[in-house]
């Protein structure tokens, strides 16, 4: 308490008592910006580091330099989950050949460091007018750029070479093989060091400018990642074989953010006008999701033979700047059906029990349960292809909400079954099907109730999975639950409706790497501009240059 003290009684009192100040605690600022590491708390040690606004990233392994942002209160609300209704038991599993893993496809061509001033280097991508992190730390590995990017606030040279497609420091020359194009064009034919071609088709953006988001003249984004930005080669490399360019980034991307960002999604109403979900944020003053959330369950406008809308607008999202997740409630095999036939709800829909034996049938050559899986992986393949095509990765969360006893038919069975028809999907699409975009996420269910022995007999395992985590549950239990069973990979909530504000997550609480609004639940919902509005969180703006 407060001591008082009167003038009046001032020399009597000077000497046995004293007049006494109020102290107060200095406010605790929480991690600052330029120049310190990441925070702790998920964070692997096969990250890259991002620039804050338009740099470029190098070396593998660098400590991620936070753009500002305080940590506050702590806690978070988490939405509740059902228990998943009791199924049918089934049959042990046929195993499953895996895919094989191969290394990146094509040595990076060690780019000369650009010499102090600012000036672009011969063959090296032009920088966005963005400014390097004042004392930022230099990843580990890497060779320190003299002089760093562009001056503050200079603007970019229009015209110059990007980081993908012209002779630039990373996929340059490749080797052996064509040397790519120079003018922002993507390599047409030139093979990559272990062999595997790149995708043909789609150009890079020109100048450093990121297609719906530029950089802001040198100026970081406070806690985020800066606009228009480029992501360079790290040590995370995608468990499809030989990956694709695109992926490889997208990757190192989501590694740079784990652990002090999170990147921000949406998905669609595939089912019903689409594009509403997304128009929301423009329409209530937020800013664009980095995410945009599809499903294959709904085929409008496409075929096995012909692009879906769902697939068109991925491609656009991309061009645009962002980033596409695709799930696929898919209706189960029964002998003599087809993509065609799936549906959500109803007889040999996804919330279906399988009779004993279909889940190892449907990973059975010759059996007829296979021939209609076969039919519905070949149609996404065909979906998925077009998007590689166009020099699009694509996160894929296949087999959604996967628990013991789970909602739909792909998790009713054991554990075993489960694993036997992920790395058989695995393989089919990467070795059958020759595709190479896919950056792979096993997504769990929220978990409620299920021990990490019960539910991660359902994991299939760090050679074929990217990222995984559960959904709705965004507490800090549910994250520590999970990250007990997958380990250091990055941990999405990959379908949310409430989400905790980012604040109270980091660094270490539960640092979810994304999180992806289900359709329609970011109406009247107000923690969705509580999440979109803060510093740790990822907005379409601010993705860098991933092509």
């Amino acid at each position: 308490m407060k001591k008082i003290c009167h003038l009046v009684f001032a020399a009597s009192l000077a000497a046995s008592l004293g007049c006494g100040n109020d102290q107060k605690a200095a406010p605790n600022t929480g991690p600052q910006g330029g120049g310190g590491s990441a925070p702790t708390g998920g964070v692997t040690g096969a990250t890259t580091s991002v620039p804050s606004a338009g740099g470029t990233v190098t070396g593998s392994g660098g400590s991620q330099s936070s753009s500002g942002g305080q940590t506050v209160a702590t806690g978070g609300n988490s939405a509740t989950g059902g228990n998943s209704v009791s199924g049918g038991s089934s049959a042990t599993s046929g195993s499953s050949v895996t895919g094989g893993k191969s290394t990146s496809g094509g040595t990076t061509s060690v780019g000369g460091s650009t010499p102090t001033g600012g000036s672009t280097p011969t063959g090296g991508s032009t920088q966005a007018g963005g400014s390097t992190q004042a004392g930022g730390s230099t990843p580990t590995g890497g060779s320190t750029q003299a002089g760093g990017s562009t001056p503050t606030g200079g603007s970019t040279s229009t015209g110059g070479t990007t980081r993908t497609g012209g002779t630039t420091a990373t996929g340059g020359t490749t080797a052996p093989g064509g040397t790519t194009a120079i003018g922002g064009t993507t390599r047409t034919g030139g093979t990559t060091a272990t062999g595997g071609t790149t995708a043909t088709g789609g150009t890079t953006r020109t100048g450093g400018t990121s297609t719906g988001g530029t950089s802001t003249g040198g100026t970081t984004s406070t806690g985020g990642t800066g606009a228009g930005g480029s992501v360079g080669p790290c040590s995370a490399l995608p468990v499809s074989p030989t990956p694709t360019a695109q992926a490889k980034n997208l990757l190192c991307f989501i590694y740079s953010q784990y652990g002090n960002h999170v990147i921000s999604g949406q998905q669609e109403t595939s089912w019903s006008s689409p594009e509403a979900d997304i128009s929301w944020y423009a329409t209530n003053g937020l800013k664009t999701p980095a995410i945009l959330g599809g499903d294959f369950l709904y085929p409008s406008g496409g075929s096995d033979t012909s692009v879906i809308s769902g697939i068109t607008r991925a491609i656009a999202y991309w061009n645009a700047g962002g980033i596409s997740m695709f799930r696929y409630h898919q209706g189960m095999p029964v002998a003599g059906t087809t993509y065609k036939n799936d549906c959500y709800t109803g007889t040999n829909c996804a919330e279906s029990t399988p009779p004993s034996g279909l889940l190892t049938a449907a990973v059975t050559a010759g059996a007829p349960e296979n021939t209609a899986f076969l039919n519905r992986l070949d149609y996404i393949a065909f979906q998925i292809k077009a998007m590689q095509t166009a020099n699009v990765p694509i996160i894929l969360a296949i087999f959604h909400e996967t628990q013991p006893n789970g909602w739909f038919w792909w998790s009713k069975g054991t554990g075993a079954e489960l694993i036997a028809l992920w790395k058989y999907t695995f393989n089919y699409l990467t070795v059958t099907k020759d595709l190479h975009n896919i950056i792979w996420l096993f997504p769990f269910s929220g978990l409620n109730g299920f021990s990490t022995t019960q539910f991660g007999a359902y994991f299939p395992g760090k050679d074929t999975v990217d990222l995984s985590g559960p959904d709705y549950q965004g507490d800090s239990a549910t994250y520590s639950k999970v990250k007990t069973v997958v380990g250091t990979m990055p941990i999405p909530l990959h379908e949310s409706s409430n989400f905790p504000n980012p604040s109270t997550l980091f660094p270490s609480s539960a640092p979810w790497v994304l999180f992806n609004t289900w359709a329609g639940s970011q109406k009247n919902n107000s923690s969705i501009p509580t999440a979109f509005n803060s510093t740790f969180t990822v907005t379409r703006d601010q993705v860098p240059n991933l092509k």
